[in-house]
């Protein structure tokens, strides 16, 4: 177990390790496994492992947990009997959505109070985490049928959502020994980076394939895990070292990253999380500027020092790709947005929507999927009335239950459909349509590329857009990009022609946001700490780091209060020369002004260990865009005692039973009990 603090070339770790049981070892590059959490990582592995073992490395196992699962379970999914086929579709989060969101119209329940969204993450929860539990008997029973109907409807459509590629890979090899103790013998070593980032499902799966070798590197760090809310589970860590009782614990402290002025007040920080693997990290990089706290009067104010600053820095020779702006949270960004715009500076915001999120490109990837695969229902209904062809929803109800009588895809039930009308004939194009597309793409003449020209005339859909002016035009653009994916999939696989789209939509549908981030654009960068993990930039702007802001407002716990310090270290060590902390004392947030402390992290830091420079405006322009409000701020302090009676917005009255300086213990009536939290959190005042 390596744990690796951040910034001391883990990745390096993880491909020179490979690169040596391979040269210096003999190792079949075959028998190995690499996992990693995202594509651009894992490609990332690749190359580097390709120029130290001078190999082609396109079939060695080295990818995401989800891209491993998808491989394995192309080959050994028809060891369930449930009755998914190797040509299953993987799904994505607003395909689940959209299915959830059928489920709940058809059962009749009113879409505002029984949203998709929720039922998507409960659904997840399950799979990751165990049984959701419900205190209302009807919730209950309501959820229960919901989720079953999903199930149903994935099996049906031989579908597969992103949790269910590693609850089936588990399943295949727990119920057939003969199938795990093939892969168990096949991976003679495992490796797997960012281990303090995996859930419960993906550590089991982990613990399973080595339990044969038991050769397994793992690379992490637990002080940068901060994505409990996707199941992670730091404690991971700490089971490793029970689970392989003849683990070598080994530790990355020099950091190749910041200047040492930075990287002492991480370690200020972070050293208040208790039972920590502890590390203290250091560089050779002695010198550099201490990091500047600024607490501004109000978040305008804020707003302004950071234009200033960068407009300052990009004259002494700075690029604007080299700074980042973080928040808490995403709304956090509008008041900075509106001054980047009015001051001319480029910038973009990462967590946008993903190219493949694109309603034009998921419709085009469906062209694709339907033209390889006719029996793609889900695919289907997403195209067969797109563009506009006149089939309703009463033609494609018909054409489902045609196909439940006779057992038939969507496709097939055409033929059989007893009907006559417009819709009718509408559909009997739409299929020929589809068979001509299908020898295009069987045409070896054809560059394989120009499929999507031909999808664009032949459906209509090119015409669709153009009819709807400059946005269909950039429309157009995207869908054209697609040719790229495609130019390179024809370069990295071997194959016919449709073995290689299969791959590439194999690929497309395993994507997330985090393979969509363009960091050579010169534009200042903003974005959430939890965007940020994984990147660095010269200069880092932390803004609005007061109390129930960072740390959250719905942290009640330690172990909440402890993740939130996780991340605001994350944050810390993304900047490489210079990092700027920043507050306000009023910030207008949801429509209201409000009034806020300094964070605790400030504290913890010590003013000391900071170049606080004072205000740099005595009193806000008129030209300034917050709205007056009538409202006064209001202040939240609370002087606690052992003893004196609280009312939380959530949990009712309670009694202090404990004083940790600024953090009190408060037992709150049954069933809440006992809660953790910070004396002036916003949620909690003092009943006099």
């Amino acid at each position: 177990m390596v744990m690796a603090g951040a910034g001391s070339g883990k990745t390096r770790v993880l491909t020179r390790r490979i690169a040596h049981l391979i040269l210096d070892n003999g190792v079949y590059p075959n028998h190995i496994l690499a996992v990693t959490f995202t594509n651009k990582a894992a490609r990332e592995m690749k190359e580097r492992i390709s120029k130290l073992i001078n190999q082609d490395t396109r079939y060695m196992w080295v990818s995401t947990f989800h891209s491993f699962c998808a491989k394995f379970l192309r080959m050994e999914i028809e060891n369930i009997p449930d009755g998914w086929t190797k040509s299953f579709e993987i799904i994505d989060d607003d395909d689940s959505e959209k299915i959830l969101r059928d489920i709940i119209k058809d059962k009749g329940l009113d879409s505002k109070d029984y949203k998709a969204k929720v039922y998507a993450k409960l659904i997840s929860d399950e799979k990751n985490l165990g049984p959701n539990k419900f205190k209302n008997p009807k919730e209950q029973d309501i959820y229960k049928d919901i989720y079953s109907k999903y199930q149903a409807k994935l099996l049906h459509d031989n579908l597969v959502d992103f949790d269910d590629l590693i609850l089936l890979t588990l399943r295949v090899l727990k119920e057939n020994p003969l199938v795990a103790e093939e892969y168990q013998e096949k991976f003679e070593y495992i490796l797997v980076d960012e281990f303090q980032d995996t859930n419960y499902t993906q550590y089991d799966l982990i613990k399973l394939l080595a339990a044969k070798h038991k050769n397994i590197f793992v690379v992490g760090d637990e002080d940068q895990s901060i994505y409990s809310f996707r199941g992670a589970r730091v404690e991971n860590i700490h089971n490793f070292k029970a689970d392989f009782a003849d683990t070598k614990l080994i530790l990355l402290e020099e950091n190749y990253r910041s200047v040492k002025p930075i990287l002492d007040i991480a370690n200020k920080v972070i050293d208040n999380n208790k039972g920590r693997i502890k590390k203290n990290l250091f560089t050779s990089k002695e010198d550099g500027i201490k990091p500047k706290f600024f607490n501004a009067s109000s978040s305008y104010e804020e707003e302004m020092f950071i234009v200033d600053e960068i407009r300052k820095l990009k004259l002494s020779g700075y690029d604007y790709k080299d700074f980042a702006v973080m928040y808490r949270s995403n709304h956090l960004s509008r008041g900075i947005e509106e001054q980047f715009i009015k001051y001319n500076i480029p910038y973009e915001v990462y967590g946008g929507i993903s190219f493949f999120q694109r309603k034009e490109i998921k419709d085009i990837l469906a062209y694709l999927r339907v033209i390889i695969n006719h029996d793609d229902d889900f695919s289907f209904e997403r195209i067969v009335n797109e563009p506009k062809r006149k089939i309703g929803p009463a033609m494609i109800a018909k054409l489902k239950e045609n196909g439940l009588l006779n057992n038939a895809s969507l496709f097939s039930s055409i033929d059989t459909l007893t009907v006559t009308g417009n819709g009718y004939n509408s559909l009997i194009d739409f299929k020929f349509t589809i068979l001509e597309l299908e020898e295009d793409l069987n045409n070896n003449e054809m560059e394989l590329i120009d499929i999507i020209d031909k999808i664009l005339t032949k459906t209509g859909y090119e015409a669709m857009l153009k009819e709807s002016g400059e946005e269909g035009k950039d429309r157009l653009d995207n869908i054209e990009e697609l040719k790229s994916i495609i130019k390179e999939a024809v370069d990295s696989y071997d194959g016919t022609r449709v073995e290689v789209l299969q791959q590439m939509l194999q690929d497309v549908a395993l994507k997330t946001d985090t393979d969509n981030k363009d960091d050579s654009t010169d534009k200042v960068k903003l974005m959430s700490y939890h965007q940020a993990k994984g990147l660095e930039f010269k200069v880092v702007f932390m803004m609005a780091m007061e109390q129930g802001i960072f740390p959250n407002a719905n942290c009640y716990s330690e172990k909440e209060l402890e993740e939130e310090r996780r991340i605001c270290y994350v944050g810390i060590t993304r900047a490489m020369e210079r990092l700027y902390l920043l507050s306000a004392h009023d910030r207008f947030m949801f429509g209201h002004k409000e009034t806020h402390n300094r964070s605790i992290y400030i504290d913890e830091i010590g003013e000391s260990n900071l170049d606080v420079v004072g205000l740099i405006r005595k009193a806000i322009p008129v030209e300034q865009s917050e709205p007056e409000v009538k409202e006064e701020p209001v202040q939240v302090t609370n002087d606690l005692h052992i003893g004196d009676v609280v009312n939380h917005k959530l949990f009712g009255d309670g009694r202090v039973v404990e004083v940790n300086g600024r953090i009190v213990s408060i037992a709150f009536a049954a069933p809440t009990g006992i809660k953790k939290m910070l004396k002036d959190h916003p949620s909690i005042r003092k009943v006099e």
